[in-house]
């Protein structure tokens, strides 16, 4: 199993984690009006980068003030536990 980095944390000035709040403000402005209340992120396949996306995602959006929740339903490989 390959290692997650936590990028928007360890490096917030990268170019990558500066994707990861270009993500985070295109989801804001998806929903413009509305309170934003639950992120799922899936895909059909394994090692397709879900664990990796899903935390950087919840780092930049705890940065920008909101509140997180951040659930592994992975129940076969859990890995958010290893990254927290």
């Amino acid at each position: 199993m390959e290692t997650i980095t936590l990028i928007a944390d360890r490096d917030a000035k990268s170019p990558v984690a500066e994707a990861y709040r270009t993500i985070r403000t295109n989801i804001q402005f998806s929903n413009v009006g509305q309170e934003l209340k639950t992120i799922i992120v899936t895909s059909a396949t394994p090692n397709e980068g879900k664990s990796t996306t899903i935390s950087n995602l919840a780092v930049v959006m705890a940065q920008a003030g909101h509140k997180v929740l951040l659930m592994d339903c992975d129940m076969r490989n859990p890995t958010q536990h290893k990254l927290f």
